[in-house]
């Protein structure tokens, strides 16, 4: 149906429907991704999957963004809090070893 204006007298002309809100896009393949490599690699990707993870969630849940990546997004969120618990816990353990090194020195 086409809304634009008409020259016709005594037709009323439909008003064009209200614009649909657009989605913010998700991106729950790459804080999936942060979240494996951040686990077996590097733990800076395991924080910033945490990070993204829990902001696009909660966009997601107000309606904000693209809720169709919400498993991949959960999943990466997950996959980073388990890697930053290990490589915070990774230094723990490795400076007690370094303390107990310098001590028995």
């Amino acid at each position: 149906m086409d809304y634009q204006q008409n020259n016709y007298p005594g037709v009323n002309n439909p008003a064009p429907p209200p614009p649909q809100q657009q989605l913010e896009p998700h991106r729950g393949t790459m804080v999936l991704v942060f979240g494996i490599v951040g686990l077996v690699a590097c733990g800076i990707f395991a924080l910033l999957a945490w990070i993204f993870g829990t902001e696009d969630l909660k966009k997601m849940n107000q309606g904000i963004m693209d809720p169709s990546g919400m498993a991949n997004t959960n999943t990466g969120k997950i996959l980073g809090i388990i890697g930053t618990s290990f490589w915070i816990l990774g230094i723990v353990i490795w400076l007690m070893i370094a303390v107990v090194g310098i001590a028995s020195y």
